[in-house]
């Protein structure tokens, strides 16, 4: 599905305008004390003209047998059993002032063409990191501060500060890694908690609906 940005979106979050939309799609979820179980996942990212994309997840229970995250599969045809967790907030990037004025209006240098018998993938440079910031609120009794990377497609958080209320479970820290490959959202979530270590949490593949 071919993907444009939308008008009025602000150029602070241009690094982040290839999340726009609804995403969808399977994944697994496992931990100690939690058996592995197949999940149902729609994150949706959008934009009111802000420096900054507002973001909502849901993830529920599957309901149904989900073999493994191989191959073709019909998102359209998987059902969502009861809620597992929910959350929202807002993904910005950090705001940075160059230490040269001028590259506040000077548009960047053409890139160098390729010597002769150099592709143009051999010379060209990989896309620069960018710092984000990613603020999250669970009804679990959470609150969470991510920072992180993104360049080009791929992004990797960690957490600075996970906040919690006297009832809220027992998490410490996590770390996320999206990724776009061919046109699907591939993510996967670490978790620190309930005085386990950091491991692997949850993992899945999304579709642009």
């Amino acid at each position: 599905m071919s993907f444009a940005i939308p008008d009025g979106l602000a150029p602070e979050t241009y690094p982040l305008a290839w999340l726009l939309g609804t995403w969808r799609g399977p994944g697994f979820l496992s931990y100690p004390d939690i058996p592995e179980r197949p999940i149902l996942v729609e994150v949706s990212f959008t934009s009111d003209g802000g420096p900054y994309l507002a973001y909502t997840a849901t993830t529920w229970n599957l309901d149904g047998e989900l073999d493994s995250l191989e191959g073709d599969i019909d998102v359209a045809a998987l059902r969502p059993g009861p809620v597992w967790a929910t959350e929202s907030g807002f993904w910005r990037v950090v705001p940075t002032v160059p230490d040269d004025p001028s590259a506040l209006t000077d548009p960047p240098a053409p890139a160098a063409p390729a010597a002769e018998g150099e592709t143009t993938d051999s010379v060209a440079p990989p896309p620069s990191a960018t710092e984000i910031e990613v603020l999250l609120a669970e009804p679990s009794g959470h609150v969470s501060v991510y920072l992180g990377v993104v360049q080009g497609p791929r992004i990797e958080l960690a957490t600075d500060l996970v906040a919690r209320t006297a009832s809220g479970a027992e998490v410490s820290a996590a770390a996320r890694m999206y990724g776009l490959v061919r046109s699907e959202l591939m993510w996967a979530t670490d978790l620190a908690a309930f005085g386990h270590e950091m491991q692997s949490y949850s993992s899945g593949r999304l579709q642009r609906q």
